[in-house]
């Protein structure tokens, strides 16, 4: 029995040693600088951002430069020369050796496309804010993650708290029964009765504690902490603002502000943008190609081997040398006159899936109408069944007290003093757990109308 008091004794030195103070705002702070999702949607963001461009939308000509270099030996041979009127057979002139080398400029540009480059770069506008939301919405979920992730482990924290109380009672209950025996003023049967409730509420805390671990390991994780196991010293106690919400107002904040609904808007734009994008092709296009060529050519035949029909021919004694500059600029017009009715069911696809975007709104504001109420009746309730069990905790408590004395001085047994402890213990749990259940469902409230990225991030 020494031992065991003694491991629990170095269970709780153990859970309490070098713990780190942290707040709710402090948790929050350092989930959204290091929580992975929101580390991933930043870079998301950035990509939408690189890509927002003129460039990219296909506004700007595409500048080419290029280097050619020709290099060439040609043989020549012919059985049938006609030369001077006459018919030499057996012509060679062989090791002709030509170099040449041109470097040049080219520029393409799209100067007209029925307005794509606009449209396009409306549409990465629009893109580039969608990430944004996309980050938005991370963030909200993160922030409320996080928020009952740390409430949650503040309540593993209270229950423990009250599982050591139970445990010093069952304490002080043996150590008084043990007296009593020893004395001889006790059986044998309530010796074990109390022994046993001492180890049932022993293994009561060792459980708890474990479950207390477990949600620093969770909350860890939101925070991307590099040590899982680090422990914390909450200083945000689990306590809730009575608030008293109007279902109207709920409502006008969440169809304005939830950050779902924004996000399904910006993707509807960009559906409409798309529509746009592909009408843009029934217009002509219109493009310039332009640029400038340099070439510098050399036909050397100073060692070309010559057997033909002329005996005095002789190989020219220098490289043949020919340098050619050519300026370029060209227009061309071209416009779709039939391709299938392609272009004409791209249109109507385009509108298609335009209008089942406006369905998903309509979907999607349905769920969060609907979302919305269910928070809202679950906040109410759980604000009643909180100041109900607020009410059977106090009720609990003062029992616990008056019997403490009742069984000490022989009023009531062991018995019902462990029912009265009981009911203590499940009532005060009962009462943690209903103060829990009601932040969540204010989280929620805030989360569906969009205010936990104004109040923790704005």
């Amino acid at each position: 029995m020494k031992y065991l008091i003694l491991s629990i004794s170095l269970l709780s030195a153990l859970s309490i040693h070098a713990q780190e103070p942290l707040s709710l705002s402090d948790a929050i702070q350092i989930g959204l600088e290091r929580n992975y999702g929101i580390r991933i949607e930043h870079r998301n963001v950035q990509v939408a951002e690189n890509n927002n461009t003129w460039g990219e939308a296909g506004r700007l000509p595409t500048v080419n430069l290029t280097l050619q270099s020709q290099n060439s030996v040609r043989n020549q041979q012919s059985d049938n020369l006609f030369f001077g009127g006459q018919l030499f057979p057996g012509f060679e002139l062989n090791n002709q050796q030509t170099y040449g080398m041109t470097p040049g400029v080219t520029v393409t540009w799209n100067i007209f496309q029925g307005n794509r480059a606009i449209i396009s770069k409306r549409r990465l506008d629009q893109l580039h804010a969608e990430s944004e939301q996309n980050a938005e919405v991370v963030v909200a979920n993160t922030i409320q993650s996080i928020i009952l992730g740390y409430y949650l482990a503040v309540l593993e924290q209270q229950r423990l708290s009250e599982f050591k109380k139970q445990l010093s009672l069952s304490g002080d209950k043996f150590e008084y029964i043990q007296t009593k025996y020893d004395l001889g003023g006790a059986v044998t049967s309530d010796k074990l009765l109390e022994e046993n409730n001492y180890l049932t509420d022993s293994a009561s805390v060792l459980n708890q504690q474990l479950a207390l671990n477990n949600a620093f390991r969770n909350l860890n994780l939101l925070l991307a902490k590099d040590d899982i196991n680090t422990k914390y010293l909450l200083t945000d106690s689990l306590a809730i603002e009575d608030i008293t919400y109007a279902y109207d107002d709920l409502v006008d904040a969440a169809f304005n502000q939830n950050v779902d609904l924004k996000k399904i808007y910006i993707s509807q734009a960009i559906l409409g943008a798309n529509t746009a994008l592909q009408e843009s092709s029934r217009y002509p296009t219109v493009s310039l190609n332009g640029g400038y060529n340099w070439n510098r050519n050399v036909s050397n035949l100073t060692d070309a081997r010559y057997s033909g029909p002329n005996p005095d021919y002789q190989n020219p004694p220098e490289p043949l040398v020919s340098k050619t500059g050519t300026y370029f600029a060209n227009f061309t017009v071209s416009f779709t006159l039939f391709d299938g009715n392609r272009i004409n069911r791209a249109i109507k696809n385009a509108m298609v899936q335009e209008d089942i975007g406006n369905i998903r709104i309509d979907q999607l504001k349905k769920n969060v109408e609907r979302d919305l109420a269910t928070a809202y009746d679950q906040y109410l309730v759980r604000k009643q069944l909180l100041a109900i069990n607020e009410r059977r905790r106090e009720a609990a408590e003062i029992n616990l007290q008056n019997s403490e004395e009742k069984f000490r001085n022989g009023s009531i047994n062991s018995f019902d003093y462990r029912d009265v402890q009981n009911n203590y213990l499940s009532a005060a749990i009962l009462e943690l757990q209903a103060t829990y259940n009601l932040i969540d469902s204010k989280v929620s409230l805030m989360r569906l109308t969009g205010g936990l990225v104004r109040a923790y991030n704005p």
